[in-house]
């Protein structure tokens, strides 16, 4: 097996909307970044429409993700009202008071682990001259630092190594087939909204690569 590299990113912002449920009048949001709103920014910075990922899906899938909460977000909601809107039936139209869910002064590292180093380092350059604007969800919400600085690339090692040591207390979720919960947001296909279940496994950093 080839050695696995772990690239970080920092996601942080004023805003972010990491929706996964949302149907209809709710938009809501996880608590912390979703893997079909992470890849969704990376084929932004790759310049992939949506209708283009099926096409670069499988080598997305070799990514495992994981996500370090530095600074747990604060959830908040806005309502918003449409007029005009048309009914279901086609007789006629209402208002339409819908519920928009964010977190507020949130920050996250993201780890991405993949042998395929060639890959990272493609992704790497792509975030530091992004295609298309880069937002944490929501096309309203921007990053207010960048995702990498001018010197980082993937490191050798995976994401517990990466994720899980140094200090503090942060929760750490990890992509792991033994995860104790399943969040429904691997994206087969954004085009169509298409996406299929992952497991994922709750840590804390500070416990060290072997937790």
């Amino acid at each position: 097996m080839s050695e696995v590299h772990t690239l970080l990113l920092r996601l942080e912002g004023t805003m972010q909307s990491w929706g996964y449920r949302s149907r209809f009048d709710y938009r809501d949001t996880a608590l912390e970044p979703t893997r079909s709103g992470v890849i969704g920014l990376l084929c932004a910075a790759m310049g992939i429409a949506r209708d283009e990922y099926k096409d670069h899906a499988a080598r997305f899938d070799t990514v495992r993700m994981g996500v370090r909460v530095d600074k747990e977000g604060r959830p908040e909601r806005d309502y918003h009202t449409a007029l005009d809107v048309i009914k279901a039936d086609g007789s006629g139209t209402d208002k339409v008071v819908s519920r928009r869910d964010y977190l507020a002064d949130a920050a996250f590292t993201v780890g991405l682990e993949s042998a395929d180093t060639e890959f990272l380092n493609a992704i790497a350059d792509a975030l530091r001259h992004p295609r298309f604007f880069l937002y944490l969800g929501r096309k309203a919400f921007p990053l207010t630092v960048p995702p990498l600085g001018p010197d980082d690339r993937p490191g050798p090692g995976t994401l517990e190594e990466h994720l899980l040591t140094g200090d503090g207390e942060g929760r750490v979720m990890l992509e792991a087939p033994d995860g104790e919960r399943t969040q429904h947001d691997w994206p087969l296909c954004f085009g169509q909204r298409r996406f299929k279940p992952r497991r994922i496994k709750t840590a804390f950093s500070g416990q060290g690569a072997s937790a």
